[in-house]
């Protein structure tokens, strides 16, 4: 599988593609990889209630990616379960290399 699909690059940073489950037993950004949509997935402890879900997955990314949170933003999807982010600052060759280890777990 090339998670690499579930990212692209952009002027400012990448995009990251995510499918999350809220209201999980437990926390994991990413969780895996979708081919299908081409996206990453998350599970979120979170429920999805006035952006708590939104915020976690956001706070997860920045710590994992070594980014401040706001450099990370929601620009799709702000109340789906499919969400674009907007990753600053980082790269997608980059961020692929830290994401691709907790993936090939």
């Amino acid at each position: 599988m090339d998670y690499a699909e579930a990212l692209d690059s952009h002027p400012l940073g990448c995009i990251i593609r995510f499918e999350v489950v809220p209201g999980s037993s437990r926390l994991a950004v990413p969780s895996g990889f979708n081919p299908w949509r081409r996206s990453l997935e998350a599970r979120l402890t979170e429920k999805p209630s006035r952006g708590r879900a939104n915020r976690q997955l956001v706070e997860e990314l920045a710590r994992i990616l070594g980014v401040d949170e706001s450099g990370i933003e929601v620009i799709k999807g702000e109340k789906s379960g499919r969400k674009l982010l907007l990753v600053k600052g980082i790269e997608k060759d980059r961020a692929v290399l830290i994401l691709k280890p907790l993936l090939d777990q």
